[in-house]
């Protein structure tokens, strides 16, 4: 691998960031089937505890996308609150649910007690690493997108096919940018190395 492979890589992941003020549209060229394409090499890819593959997702656009964040936005109570959802309902062009299969980690339970308390915080890590590398590859294609963790009200709303054993864990929504994310400051962390 090339060190300017390295430093596209680290590219992608310096300039993905957190973009709230979103178009419902997708870039020229890029398509829902698009989107599908790259979340299923992600789930697919993910690494997971023993080869688990307790990655799920679903994508949702359209209608579907609408009345899910309708129903978060009329879920919560306080109007300040309903901001965002209503955001996400009206500016985005469609949001990635990311889930767990419980009966996958109830498995890994049963065929390794030694290891059962563990499970779900490997399939927590999983999902992270989903998540990130998704929206990491939204960023490429052209994408804004922001993370958001409405789980509850999300769950209650998604289609009556979703299978009730998937956990949601976030809600990546995204859509064509409307304007740049704004400036980050970092604190200095410096890796050491110790030998």
């Amino acid at each position: 691998m090339s060190s300017q492979t390295v430093a596209n890589f680290l590219k992608v992941i310096a300039t993905r960031r957190t973009i709230y003020k979103l178009q419902p549209q997708l870039p020229a060229g890029v398509t829902t089937k698009d989107i599908q394409a790259v979340v299923e090499a992600i789930i697919k890819d993910t690494p997971t505890a023993f080869n688990s593959q307790v990655n799920r997702a679903i994508i949702l656009t359209g209608e579907s996308h609408k009345k899910v964040w309708d129903a978060v936005t009329n879920g919560i109570d306080a109007e300040a609150g309903k901001l965002r959802p209503a955001s996400a309902r009206d500016e985005a062009f469609g949001s990635i649910i990311f889930f767990t299969d419980d009966k996958t980690t109830e498995k890994l339970q049963a065929d390794f007690p030694a290891w059962a308390a563990a499970f779900p915080q490997f399939a927590d890590h999983s999902s992270g690493a989903a998540q990130i590398t998704s929206w990491d590859a939204l960023e490429v294609l052209g994408l804004g997108a922001h993370l958001q963790h409405y789980n509850p009200l999300v769950r209650a709303a998604l289609p009556a096919d979703v299978p009730k054993g998937w956990s949601v864990h976030s809600q990546l929504v995204f859509g064509l940018p409307a304007e740049a994310a704004g400036e980050k400051t970092f604190i200095d962390n410096k890796v050491q190395i110790f030998q």
